[in-house]
C-alpha cells in the first residue's frame, strides 16, 4: 500500500504537466440598427385647434434695482465677552546649554490644555510652530532645565498618562535653530 501512493502521485503530477491542451475561445458579435424616428403631423389641422395650441409668452421686464443699502444691524456688546487672552510670544531666556522635554507633537494647535493641565505646573510650557515639509506642526514643550541630568530626572517624574505619549529631551537651542520657530509661553 505504502508503494502504490507515490507511484499514483507521480502518475497524477506527470497528467499535469504532459499533454497538448487546447483552447477554445468564443466570441459572440451583436449588431444594432438605429433608425431615427420620424414624427408626423396632422395637414387637417383648423385654426380653432392651431388656436388652442398656447404661444410662448415673453418674460416681463426685470424689475428695477433698489441702489439703497439698507442698514446693518449693530453688534451689541454685553459687558460678559470677554475674549480669551491670547498667549504672548515671549523669547526664551537661554544663555546656551538648557534644555527641555517635548512632550507631544500635533498638527493642529487644538487641545494642548489637556497635555498642559496633566503637566506638574511647576514648571514653563510653552508651545512651539514649526514648519515641516511646508505645513504646520506644535509641539509642546515642558520645563527649562540647566543640563541633561536635570531634564532626565524631570522625565522620569512626569506622571504615567504623559509617559505614554513618549516625551523626550531637546536642547532649546536646537529648537531656535530649527527654520521657522515660534515658542509661545502657555503658562
Amino acid at each position: 500500500m505504502k508503494k502504490i501512493f507515490p507511484i499514483a502521485l507521480t502518475f497524477v503530477l506527470a497528467g499535469c504537466v504532459g499533454g497538448a491542451t487546447t483552447t477554445q475561445i468564443l466570441t459572440q458579435t451583436t449588431e444594432e440598427e438605429v433608425m431615427p424616428v420620424t414624427q408626423t403631423v396632422a395637414s387637417n389641422l383648423t385654426d380653432d385647434s392651431a388656436a388652442a395650441v398656447p404661444k410662448p409668452q415673453p418674460k416681463p421686464a426685470p424689475k428695477p434695482v433698489m441702489t439703497e443699502k439698507p442698514e446693518m444691524a449693530k453688534p451689541v456688546q454685553t459687558a460678559q465677552q470677554k475674549p480669551a487672552p491670547k498667549p504672548v510670544k515671549k523669547p526664551v531666556a537661554t544663555t546656551g546649554g538648557k534644555y527641555t522635554i517635548q512632550v507631544v507633537a500635533l498638527s493642529h494647535n487644538k487641545g494642548f490644555g489637556d497635555y498642559v493641565n496633566k503637566l506638574p505646573s511647576d514648571k514653563p510650557v510653552w508651545s512651539n510652530k514649526k514648519m515641516v515639509d511646508g505645513l504646520p506642526w506644535y509641539t509642546l514643550l515642558y520645563g527649562e532645565f540647566n543640563s541633561k541630568a536635570e531634564a532626565k530626572q524631570a522625565l522620569s517624574a512626569l506622571p504615567k498618562n504623559i509617559k505614554a505619549y513618549g516625551p523626550f529631551i531637546r536642547s532649546v537651542a536646537s529648537i531656535k535653530q530649527s527654520a521657522t520657530p515660534e515658542m509661545t509661553r502657555l503658562n
